[in-house]
């Protein structure tokens, strides 16, 4: 009986491996084998331009990015813009998740039904209609790096209100009812329970306004059209249409993929709850 337990066991976790193959097929076509042709794009030199293969060992499109200001300066650009909407959208992002959670479900899933139906509109033409906004009503703020960050916190605003808002809703009240109960004022429950258990939905909010910010094009692109402001999406997408330099604009994007990363590194360490409020469902 138990050698017939354990053979049905084995042959359902074999099914179980198999049945994640297709996931990783698709990891490996969309994800990983791009990447890795990115990376050899990146060191390959101009003189070999027939393709990746034959290949052609080169370190010139590192040093070039290095030696050139125009690419350092909008790295630059696009960091600080990125981290001043992530601010912006934190700012704005949680108190309006947190009083979602204080308000009775039917008027909080009316307010997340308005928050997220600008999602449902293409960018860009959520980008023009702003950009038109801006040109009746505030002229001085295009061409400017706080209306390129009034444009993202705009778009991206929901994905920090959602993430926030997810992990909010499932802290127990019970909590704060004994902060009270201990002669913690609101403030201080607040600061001590709320916030820290809150942290992981903070930190998945900051990533995903974060990200997509330092790389956009669409913004800048029609709320700063004289170009005065280069984004790095930006860069890199008119080294490629309008130079033809792959090469070049695979190693910059390199570049910023690790500097990213690493941000991204640093921000996860930051949830040091991170798995409290999983555990806390659990025991439910």
């Amino acid at each position: 009986m138990q050698q017939n337990l354990k053979g049905k066991q084995k042959s359902k976790l074999k099914f179980d491996q198999y049945l994640g193959m297709p996931y990783y097929l698709i990891l490996m076509i969309l994800v990983v084998i791009p990447i890795l042709l990115l990376v050899l794009s990146s060191f390959q030199s101009d003189s070999n331009q027939s393709g990746i293969f034959p290949f052609s060992f080169s370190l010139e499109h590192y040093q070039r990015f290095f030696s050139e200001t125009a690419f350092i300066r909008s790295m630059t650009n696009s960091l600080w813009i990125a981290l001043a909407t992530t601010l912006g959208s934190l700012l704005i992002g949680y108190p309006l998740a947190y009083f979602l959670t204080r308000m009775r479900t039917r008027t909080a899933a009316t307010l997340l039904i308005l928050i997220n139906a600008p999602m449902w509109i293409n960018t860009l033409l959520r980008v023009r209609a702003l950009e038109q906004i801006f040109r009746m009503f505030f002229p001085f703020l295009i061409d400017t790096p706080l209306g390129i960050v009034i444009g993202l916190i705009y778009v991206y605003l929901p994905f920090m209100v959602l993430p926030i808002y997810a992990i909010l809703v499932k802290i127990d009240k019970n909590l704060e009812q004994s902060s009270a109960d201990l002669g913690a004022n609101k403030f201080q429950t607040f600061w001590r329970v709320t916030l820290p258990l809150s942290l992981s939905g903070v930190v998945s909010g900051i990533l995903m306004v974060f990200l997509p910010s330092a790389t956009t094009i669409i913004v800048p692109q029609y709320l700063a059209p004289s170009q005065n402001i280069y984004m790095i999406g930006t860069l890199i997408e008119k080294t490629v249409i309008l130079s033809g330099k792959v090469s070049y604009a695979s190693a910059v994007a390199i570049v910023l993929s690790l500097i990213i990363l690493g941000i991204v590194f640093y921000i996860k360490k930051l949830d040091k709850y991170k798995g409290v409020n999983q555990n806390e469902s659990e025991a439910k």
